[in-house]
Formats: C-alpha cells, structure tokens, sequence
C-alpha cells in the first residue's frame, strides 16, 4: 500500500526532481517522466510512412543519425548516442544534439573507445540522461567512459573512466547500464571488478556528484554475478520511503535507499542476470527474464511482486509468476490493470495484473525479434520491433486492434520509442523519425510525479546512516584529502550535517587525520588505507588508495598477494613461486575469469614506458596472451596465433599494428611498451612502440612492432592484459617509468 504523508522534497527544495513551470513536455528519461513508458497526450498519430510525403506524418527524418540508444529530450533538444566516424581509424562514440523541431544538429561531442570487447555494430548502448536543474547530460560510453555534458553547449563538464578507476566491465556484447538522476546524484551501475575486499565481479551500483563527479556512494548485489546487464534502474517511493529498483547481473531484481546506497532487499527470478528492465507501478514490481528459472528446466518468466515495509524491515514477496514467457528485452506497461508485453519472438501479451491471468496472448506484430521497450499514450500502444517493423496499436476490452502496421526495409529498432512536446521520436540503426501531427498535445509532466508521499523526514529524526565522501579516492604519498560527512535516517532521508566537533574520525592504514583532513603517509607506496568515521553510535567509512608517482617497480618477492592498490588484480591473480621466485600468476579455474584486466594507477598519467617479464604455459595445445597496457594501448603477446599486436580497441581494431612473432611456451620474455602523444589538439597523435626478447639476453635497439593513432587515447593508467582461458600465464619483475 502506498501511504501518502508529508513531502521531504518540493519543487524548490529539489529543482531537479520536479518540471520547470510552463516547462515543456519533455522525455529527459528513456522511459519517460514516469519510469514506465508512458504520458498523457492527446490526438496522436494512428499511421505514419517512413518515406515522407503528403499526408504521411513523418515531420523529419535523419539517415545519418543511427543507433542503438534511446534518445532523450529536453528543453526542445533532442539527446543520442550513436557510433563516430564508422568504419575509419578515428571511430569511437559520440553524444549527439539536435534540434527537437527540425532535426537540425547542434553539436556534438565524440570520445574515444578503448580496452573494450564491445563491437562497432554494439556502440550506442546505453542512453542519455538530461538533468532539467544543471542543464547538463550524462553518458556511459561502451568502454564504460562516464561523462557529464554541458547540455546547451555540448562541452565536457567531466569526466571518468569507471574501467580504469573502478574496474567497470566493458564486455563484447556492448551491455552497458543506463545512468539516472536522483537530487543531487547521478548514479550508474555494472558489473565491476574493483579492489581490496570488492575485488570480486560485482554488479555494483556508484553515487556520483552530478555537478563535479566526486563519488558519494558505492554499494552492491551480490558477489560473481554470471552476467552483465542492461537492466535499467527506476525511482518511485513505497510506503513513504524512496527507492532505487533495477534488474542486476545475479538474476535477483534489487532495491536501493538512491541517497546512500543502501540495500533494502532482493528477489532472484534467473540463475543468470536480468536484462529487461523491471516496471514499478504503486507498490508492485513487474520483472521478467529470458534465461534459466532458478528451479526447474524451463526458460522465461514474467512475475509480479509486492514490496512494503521501511528500513530493515522493507521486504518484497512474489504475487505470481508466469513461467515459459520468455521476454528478456523489451520493458512492459501497465494501463488500467492489464500489463502489455512483448516476448522475444515479438509475440504480445496482455495480463492482468492481480491474479496473473492472461486475458490475450500470442498475439502477431509481425516479426520475430524483439528489443525495444513499449510506449502507450493517447490510449495508444505503440510497438517497434528489431527487423524494422512497427505497430500503432488500440486497447481492448478482449486485447488491442492494431490500427496501422508496416515494415522500414534496411531497418533495425533496438531503442524504444519516446514521446516528447506531442511528437514521436523511433529511432532505428539506419535513421532517426520524428512523426507527428499538428493536432497532438502532450502534457508537460514532472519526473517525479510517483515520488511523492515520502514520509516527512521530522518522523524519523534519529540518525541511522552516515556517509564519508568522497567515498573512493587515490592520493599520492604524503597527500591530504578534506572529508565531509553526510548524516541519514532509517529511511535514507538526508538530515542536518553534524557539527565539525561531533564527528570522531580514525584510520586503518597508512595515513593521519586532523579534524577532517586525512594525509597519507610520505612512505606509503601501492597500498590503501580505511577511513572511518563516527557521530554518536553511527559509523561509515570511505576507502583511498595511494599510490606515487613513477616510476615503479614490482618484484612481489615480499608480497602474498597483488598489490592492494591495484584495480581488478586481485581474485583473478595470485602470487606464487615459479621457477623459484615469486611471480604474479594468472589463474585460469576462475569461471568468466579467463580474460582479466588490471589498473595500476591513475587515469592523468601520460608518456610513459612499462615493461615486465613474462612467461606463459601451454595446456591442451592452447597458449595464453599476455599484455601490457598503456595510454589505453595493449601490446598483446598472442599465443595461438604467435604474433605480437599493439591495438586500442579489440575487436573493432580501428587501429591495430601486428607482426608475426613465434614463442615458445616454459620462456621467460621480457616485454617493454612505450606510450607517448605528440602534439595537441586535432594535431595531437599516440606514437606506440612495443619490444619482446628472452630474458637474459640484450635489449634489442630496434622495436618489434610500432603503430601511431592519429585519435589517441590522451592518458590512461598502465596496466595489464591477459586471456588465461585455457594455460596461466605468470609476470615477474614489472616497471613502469616516464619517457626520457
């Protein structure tokens, strides 16, 4: 039951939550004001004809502005994600601006993909999310670069690489999570393989401030997830309290308090993760999947549940299940009881959401794909699906009529369609349609209309929770970082800062504190230390690493495990004796952990060389690659093939120089890789030179293998590269030092 009492945000106390007034019918989410695809508009379109002409309702139409991604709209802006430069060797990914009413662009803003899986044909993944109080927008690119973009300008505000400073999977199937906004927060979420006691895969959840990216929050599911995901999150608030629900990576659907992070309870529906992203309507949650149930052989299964209760007593209960209905894509809608969705063989259903019953099935839109998430409005469903086939449908007392069908040939729709200032936006892989007529309006809807009824923060005025930011941060030896500490209720509701003389702070790990100022010690090297922090009974802490600036140099002959400092390294590295010395190992019993990557330091770095010593062993006729990384670079030893290969971004290999190079298993090598960008601006170019030889012999003067990007990666922290599926791979005797 949703209880409605006192208000904790208004409209003036929480601009970003609420519409402008006189603002404009805007789609700032990908599924709309209310998280559930759908808005009240009237005297929308029942046809269209994608080739134009008299009487076809199409207002526009750009054939060079293709995606994957949902787009967004604000301020009379429309917001995609979309490839950059396709099929040259300055490809990447860019947010794209245009002009709402005419399609017009505005500008653009292209980045860089690197150290990613993810194909060319997969850039575009996630969606754009615009922020009415900032201005701003904010994306995740596949390579899971997170920007924040001057929405008006199309400059970046900032910036992070959540590969490089979190260790955020950037997979081959391009599945990259959608950001959204809560207050003061941004908030964006992957399966990440970080550090210290995080270093298990996690589908885990980071809070960062929108205005300047500091990190406010980090939480998680559960530990060894069997997937990414692209399950998006949504914001509602039940029996008073707010909440955060997505679908995640361990096949459970979660719900977070969005202001600290804190988890409140789960409901596990697949032994593998959940891609569609739940509805949330009232307080019922509708999730479904298209992988194994967790009992029994069957595939699929869309299930209704309830969730109630507040603070550690919030609790979740399945209402029904239906299994078999196997929809692991496209997001559902709920209009007057009855759930509309449409399975993966583009089959719709109609149910109805108290018993479960199905009062339509099976029904044909014409294809047998499906991605895109559905839209009603004006009474309308309208439906597109992954071969280019769209559907304007009308509900029913016994299901829907379709009122106009048709097919784009040489189209694909993977994003969903939104709706913004009356108008239609579908976009497709090959163009982008805006579809409209002069008649239709469209109500201008807050975002946050289904958050209201919080529980009036004065009820529960106790301390409960308490936050230290930033809550992850690296530092250099000797360095001092300023902390703030943010106080919350049992519910997560923000209270009053406590004074600066009732907070008790204290540190595990090499490092001080005065008052609030924490330094790190000036002989700490690679390693981290736990802040913690206390007002009366409540207790939080943040986590720093520190690290020096280079050069560097590992030999792990003193160390048990990878150095704590190091991102991704360790669960999937282990440091034992070969060959009589300790070397770090990288171990192949690690389920999905064959292929591993791991960050040693900052992302500022630049021009710089890194070298190792490797080794690598065969198993079943299979060898291993083993890499270094730098600027963004791999130099990858390839075992199978027996080449040598610098290259960016595997396996699109817009830049990617290769040379044969046979070696032999049981080997020692040393591998040296040097990194440095010349020039700036658009002049600027990545000049990359990498070397292998046996160990004990010479040094080479000449470089094995060079390559130049004349789209470089402008800095990146080094690190390492490996593919243990089948044999491990070992690194001994590791440097990393700035070019002379």
């Amino acid at each position: 039951m949703l209880v409605l009492a006192f208000v904790v945000c208004s409209a003036a106390s929480c601009p970003s939550l609420f519409a402008q007034e006189n603002g404009s019918a805007d789609w700032t989410y990908w599924r709309g004001p209310h998280f559930n695809g759908t808005a009240e508009a009237e005297n929308l379109v029942e046809d269209w004809d994608a080739d134009g002409g008299e009487g076809s309702n199409l207002l526009w139409k750009r054939e060079d502005i293709g995606s994957r991604s949902t787009p967004v709209v604000m301020n009379g802006r429309l917001y995609t994600l979309m490839r950059s430069n396709p099929g040259t060797s300055t490809e990447g990914e860019k947010v794209v601006c245009l002009d709402a009413e005419t399609g017009e662009t505005l500008w653009e803003n292209s980045f860089n993909v690197w150290m990613s899986d993810v194909p060319d044909t997969r850039v575009g993944w996630s969606s754009v999310v615009a922020d009415p109080e900032s201005g701003n927008v904010y994306a995740l690119g596949v390579c899971d670069l997170f920007l924040c973009i001057n929405g008006e300008t199309g400059e970046t505000v900032w910036s992070k690489p959540l590969h490089e400073q979190f260790g955020m999977l950037s997979t081959y199937g391009g599945r990259t999570n959608f950001p959204v906004i809560h207050e003061d927060l941004v908030i964006i979420s992957g399966i990440i393989i970080n550090w210290g006691e995080a270093a298990k895969p996690n589908h885990r959840l980071i809070a960062m401030d929108k205005l300047t990216g500091e990190v406010v929050w980090f939480s998680g599911t559960k530990d060894l997830p069997n997937d990414t995901t692209y399950s998006a999150p949504t914001l509602t608030t039940i029996e008073g309290q707010r909440q955060l629900i997505l679908g995640a990576g361990d096949g459970a659907v979660w719900g977070f308090q969005p202001r600290t992070g804190k988890p409140l309870w789960h409901q596990t529906l697949s032994r593998r993760g959940l891609f569609a992203t739940p509805l949330v309507d009232g307080n019922r949650v509708y999730a479904s999947h298209s992988e194994e149930n967790v009992t029994g052989s069957s595939m699929g299964a869309v299930a209704a549940m309830e969730v109630g209760g507040t603070g550690d007593e919030t609790y979740v209960r399945e209402v029904w299940k239906l299994e078999e209905l196997v929809v692991g894509r496209s997001a559902p809608v709920v209009v007057d009881n009855r759930l509309y969705v449409v399975d993966d063989r583009c089959k719709l259903w109609v149910i109805d959401t108290e018993t479960g019953d199905l009062i339509a099935e099976r029904i044909a839109i014409g294809d047998r794909k499906q991605w895109p998430s559905l839209l009603v409005a004006d009474q309308k469903l309208y439906v597109l699906t992954e071969n280019g086939r769209w559907a304007i449908l009308e509900m029913t007392e016994d299901g829907v009529e379709f009122l106009s069908k048709g097919r784009i040939r040489n189209e694909a729709f993977h994003s969903s369609p939104i709706l913004a200032g009356g108008k239609l936006y579908f976009q497709g892989s090959s163009a982008l349609y805006c579809v409209g007529q002069e008649s239709s309006t469209q109500k201008a809807e807050v975002l946050a209309e289904q958050m209201l009824g919080e529980t009036a923060v004065e009820e529960n005025p106790e301390p409960a929770q308490l936050l230290v930011t930033p809550a992850e941060a690296l530092l250099r030896p000797g360095q001092t970082m300023e902390l703030s500490v943010r106080l919350f209720n049992r519910l997560g509701q923000r209270l009053a800062d406590p004074a600066d003389s009732a907070v008790s702070y204290s540190v595990e790990g090499p490092g001080s504190i005065s008052g609030n100022v924490f330094t790190a010690n000036a002989d700490a090297a690679h390693t981290a230390a736990t802040i913690i922090a206390k007002v009366g009974d409540v207790v939080g802490n943040t986590r720093v690493r520190i690290v020096p600036d280079l050069p560097w140099a590992f030999d792990f002959d003193k160390l048990s495990d990878p150095p704590l400092s190091w991102v991704g390294a360790r669960y999937r590295h282990v440091i034992r004796p070969v060959d009589g010395s300790p070397a770090l190992v990288k171990v192949n019993t690690i389920p999905k952990g064959a292929r591993s990557r791991a960050w040693m330091g900052s992302s500022d770095l630049t021009n710089y060389t890194i070298a190792a010593d490797v080794r690598g062993d065969r198993n079943n006729d299979q060898l291993p690659d083993i890499g270094l990384t730098a600027h963004g670079y791999v130099l990858d030893l390839m075992g199978n093939s027996q080449q040598l290969q610098i290259r960016s971004w595997s396996p699109q290999l817009r830049m990617a120089q290769t040379v044969d190079f046979p070696w032999k298993e049981g080997q020692w090598y040393r591998m040296k890789f040097r990194a440095e960008v010349q020039g700036t601006g658009d002049d600027a170019v990545a000049i990359l030179k990498g070397k292998v030889w046996p160990r004990g012999e010479t040094e080479p003067s000449d470089w094995t293998v060079t390559a130049e990007d004349k789209s470089p990666v402008m800095s990146a922290s080094p690190g390492l590269y490996g593919n243990a599926k089948v044999a491990e791979l070992y690194i001994d005797n590791l440097e990393v030092t700035p070019n002379e």
